[in-house]
């Protein structure tokens, strides 16, 4: 795939970028800055990592059924997101993470406490907000992203 990239620069970068933008700004306009989306993708990504063990499924309707249920019950698990991970995979300071963080829990986005570090514990509107229409958003916009690409395989 790399090869295809390396071929095909010019007629494929200008798309991934545009996907990068949108993807962005509406993350932007979701979680109210670039530092707190930034923030808010490393929490979602640590909760689908840690879901991933749990999963049988690939198809994803059936993950977002999981991602559900999971977010209601909870799930074991030793991965703890602290907030020195957050700036470490961010390159924002703790500072930084902390005080986002703080706001996304205020908002009903996550929750934190020291035992268990960040996790994501959104309202059920939030929740429902990201899985059906942010994460529809991003599926729709790199499924036409890998079209391009393989249209110039």
């Amino acid at each position: 795939m790399e090869n295809v990239l390396q071929q095909n620069f010019v007629a494929i970068w200008h798309h991934f970028l545009s996907f990068e933008i949108s993807r962005s700004k509406l993350g932007v306009e979701t979680w109210g800055s670039g530092n707190a989306y930034l923030i808010f993708q490393v929490i979602a990504w640590h909760h689908i990592l840690v879901m991933t063990d749990q999963a049988e499924s690939k198809i994803r309707d059936e993950a977002v059924e999981l991602w559900f249920k999971l977010t209601k019950t909870g799930f074991k698990t030793r991965s703890v997101l602290t907030y020195s991970l957050i700036s470490s995979l961010t390159s924002l300071s703790i500072e930084t993470v902390r005080r986002h963080v703080k706001k996304l829990e205020k908002n009903n986005w996550v929750s934190y406490s020291k035992k268990e570090g960040v996790k994501f514990s959104p309202s059920e509107e939030n929740n429902k907000f990201l899985a059906e229409v942010f994460n529809v958003k991003e599926v729709k916009s790199l499924g036409h992203f890998l079209d391009i690409i393989e249209k110039q395989k």
